[in-house]
């Protein structure tokens, strides 16, 4: 009895190990992402516009 009770402990003890270092690698996954998304250089937009663009909107299109 002691002998399966030592092999569900080492599985259980093992099936956590392998959760907190999987846990571990997403979050530094998600902070590369971050990182990799802060370096970007930010989005610049050069066009012009003014109010002769606009249309008005009819009541189907609201």
């Amino acid at each position: 009895m002691s002998t399966m009770f030592m092999i569900v402990m080492i599985v259980v003890v093992l099936i956590v190990i392998a959760l907190i270092g999987l846990g571990i690698f997403w979050f530094l996954v998600q902070i590369g992402v971050i990182v990799q998304k802060a370096v970007e250089p930010p989005t610049q937009d050069y066009g012009s516009y003014s109010l002769d663009q606009g249309r008005d909107a009819g009541e189907r299109e609201r």
